[in-house]
């Protein structure tokens, strides 16, 4: 018979290094099961270090906790392999599209920078509402 350690939820979430709230909101989300007292105490496995572990790993790629939901309802990547191509495949798509999206953010910051940030702008008469809806066009240099 395996060997299983048993944890209660202060050494579960340090086992798993995450806060006792982040296990309890877990348990509220259906993500984590919470176990029967025992002894006046919930009593954890190492499946369960490993499923909260598991969990923030695919938070940290970028995956919501009902997206993470559905692939635990799997217990194999066999069962789980089409779902899972999926949804990468989904979030692949949704993190290049925000990335182009960061691009063009980023260009307009630094435009925004240039125009009416920068120490060497000597411009008089430059709103920034009036900067803003014409794409930081409108500051007009004393010394051209």
């Amino acid at each position: 018979m395996k060997q299983t350690n048993t944890f209660t939820i202060g050494s579960l979430a340090k086992s798993a290094n995450v806060g006792v709230q982040t296990i309890r909101f877990y348990q509220r989300k259906a993500i984590l099961r919470q176990p029967p007292k025992r002894n006046g105490f919930r009593y954890y496995s190492d499946e369960d270090v490993r499923i909260v572990r598991l969990v923030k790993k695919l938070q940290g790629v970028g995956f919501s906790l009902d997206e993470i939901k559905e692939f635990l309802v799997f217990k194999t990547c066999s069962k789980s392999r089409l779902l899972v191509k999926q949804k990468t495949t989904d979030k692949v798509v949704e993190i290049k599209q925000k990335i182009i999206e960061l691009q063009s953010t980023l260009k307009a910051l630094e435009k925004f920078s240039r125009a009416c940030g920068s120490s060497s702008n000597n411009s008089i008469g430059c709103d920034l509402l009036d900067c803003f809806d014409n794409e930081w066009k409108c500051c007009k240099k004393l010394n051209p």
